[in-house]
């Protein structure tokens, strides 16, 4: 039930992002392209491990046939590694953003070719899942069972699982760890040199805010994945060597069910991060609830038309580009409001 719930608000929260970003230009950019594959990938696993995995924790059987007996444990693998490339990437791009400005940033089409990159490697990385995946039946034994077989040693699963865990995990979270913090530490020392000598336009201001808010809502959505991941993935590395406790192993199935729901659950969060932390994506979610007449349109209007008043009676802008963002930001809000 639990999973089911989740596994529903992972997909609608999810399409909601991927729909909000196709339908509104402004929020096309580089780093949203990324958070379209992570989103398209939620879904992915929303809809693969949040019916196939409890279904077949609990009746222990396989159910599914034998084409998805290989394909399921192939999916989950590369979509969680897809997911950690990707971060990483969205990371790699703030970082040259803001430590380097004066260096072309990440255009679109290298977005797409990294993203693509990315799930090269996830797929290579999780093959040998699909290879060493194996449908059987056992005498004495009812049902049809999908298994993982290496063989009559443990040694070779043993050592795939480290090597996944060092590129799911280790690696990027390595990188993405230096990224942040570099670009916490360089905000943080603008935004104290800013506030010192006072001489910063308005939108400057306000541009530097937003990064600093961009920078907030990143590195949350990292810390919220491995929150909810780590747990699963530590479990499997310690099952694979056999080092989980004895009061772990008399309840196997049970820890990793909760594991997996806890795993699961990062599904619905990355909306709901989009949703409280910027604010662009939060009035086109609105908007598309509008369309859909989810929502009566007189809740939105008032403060979408009181935050376009408010942008358009601000201080002059000092910038050709800094006027660009700012008619950017009043076509949004326009589009938004059907006008």
């Amino acid at each position: 039930m639990l999973t089911s719930i989740v596994c529903r608000l992972g997909v609608l929260g999810n399409t909601l992002v991927v729909l909000s970003v196709i339908r509104h230009k402004s929020l096309q950019s580089v780093r949203n392209l990324f958070i379209i594959s992570l989103s398209i990938t939620d879904i992915v696993i929303s809809i693969v491990s949040g019916t196939i995995t409890p279904i077949t924790a609990f009746n222990k059987v396989w159910i599914f046939g034998e084409l998805l007996c290989y394909l399921v444990p192939f999916i989950q693998g590369a979509s969680l590694c897809f997911s950690t490339l990707t971060l990483t990437a969205i990371a790699i791009d703030r970082y040259i953003l803001i430590i380097f400005p004066t260096k072309r940033p990440i255009q679109k089409l290298q977005a797409v070719k990294m993203i693509g990159l990315d799930f090269t490697l996830a797929a290579a990385i999780s093959l040998p899942m699909f290879i060493k995946q194996s449908f059987v039946e056992y005498d004495n034994f009812c049902g049809q069972f999908c298994t993982e077989d290496w063989g009559s040693s443990d040694a070779g699963r043993s050592i795939y699982g480290t090597i996944v865990f060092i590129f799911q995990f280790v690696a990027p979270l390595t990188v993405i760890s230096f990224c942040y913090t570099m670009i916490s530490l360089r905000l943080t020392k603008t935004s104290f040199f800013k506030k010192q000598i006072n001489t910063c336009s308005f939108y400057r201001q306000q541009a530097l805010k937003r990064r600093l808010r961009t920078n907030r809502m990143l590195i949350a959505m990292v810390a919220v994945f491995v929150c909810c991941w780590m747990p699963a993935v530590v479990f499997n590395f310690l099952r694979d060597y056999q080092w989980l406790p004895n009061f772990v192993n008399e309840q196997e199935d049970l820890i990793g069910i909760i594991t997996h729901c806890i795993s699961m659950s990062s599904t619905i969060w990355n909306p709901c991060l989009y949703t409280l932390m910027n604010d662009e994506f939060r009035l086109a979610f609105l908007s598309l609830l509008q369309s859909f007449r989810i929502m009566p349109r007189k809740s939105l209007v008032p403060d979408m038309d009181s935050r376009c008043i408010r942008l358009m009676s601000a201080p002059f802008v000092n910038n050709a580009q800094e006027v660009v963002n700012v008619k950017a930001k009043i076509n949004f809000r326009q589009t938004s409001l059907g006008k």
